[in-house]
């Protein structure tokens, strides 16, 4: 071998083949292995892409609690047992609401009624 043939080989192997190189060396090398043996490449069929669900919120606790009610409440409807409503009677007119937890708030509001 001369100096110049050593040195454009050795230029050759330094140099990266570009992807069209790449493509077309690994193509041939391909169609050489299929020629010698035609069972070497197996083909499949694509898998089918996973159907998609519509987006849908998961329960927060109030709603958990809220159905958990109904439930509850349709359970003692078809059992026939009948809730009465714990509500403090009316006096003159004024709200069912009672403050006594809260004694300053009633004496409060009620002196800011009777400007």
């Amino acid at each position: 071998m001369t100096g110049a043939s050593l040195l454009n080989r050795s230029n050759k192997l330094l140099t990266r083949p570009d992807k069209d190189a790449l493509r077309a060396m690994l193509e041939s090398q391909v169609q050489e292995k299929l020629q010698h043996d035609p069972d070497a490449v197996t083909t499949y069929a694509a898998k089918p892409e996973p159907e998609r669900k519509p987006y849908t919120s998961k329960p927060t606790v109030q709603d958990k609690a809220f159905h958990r009610e109904l439930d509850q409440m349709r359970a003692d409807a078809e059992a026939g047992v009948i809730h009465k409503s714990v509500r403090e009677p009316m006096d003159d007119g004024e709200s069912s609401l009672a403050l006594d937890d809260y004694p300053g708030l009633k004496e409060a509001g009620s002196a800011s009624n009777q400007w």
